[in-house]
């Protein structure tokens, strides 16, 4: 599965379903809003990068890492963003694309 267009910057990548939100993350208005979010380490990040996540009270959380461009990143974006309504990403599943014909002969 393929995510394709502009990120709209709306974080939703960056939080858990519990509301921790990464450290890396500057919440620049409300989550979920276009340009709402900006990440300090952006160029920077790796898929498997280690980060901490802010717990909503103030706890820092070890033992998460940046997914970046890899199958984990496109479940959260799509389960966090998409679901939600607020990533301006759109899937591409396999079903989408142009499967290419069998070529050859019938077998009888």
């Amino acid at each position: 599965m393929r995510l394709t267009g502009e990120c709209n910057l709306c974080g939703a990548c960056c939080f858990t379903k519990y509301g921790a939100v990464c450290e890396n993350l500057d919440v620049l208005t409300r989550q979920g809003l276009p340009n709402a979010t900006s990440c300090r380490v952006y160029a920077e990040r790796y898929d498997g990068m280690p980060v901490r996540m802010i717990a909503k009270d103030g706890r820092m959380l070890s033992g998460y890492y940046c997914a970046k461009n890899s199958p984990a990143e496109a479940k959260t974006i799509i389960e966090m963003g998409i679901n939600k309504g607020v990533c301006s990403l759109r899937r591409v599943d396999h079903a989408g694309r142009t499967e290419r014909k069998q070529l050859g002969r019938k077998r009888r």
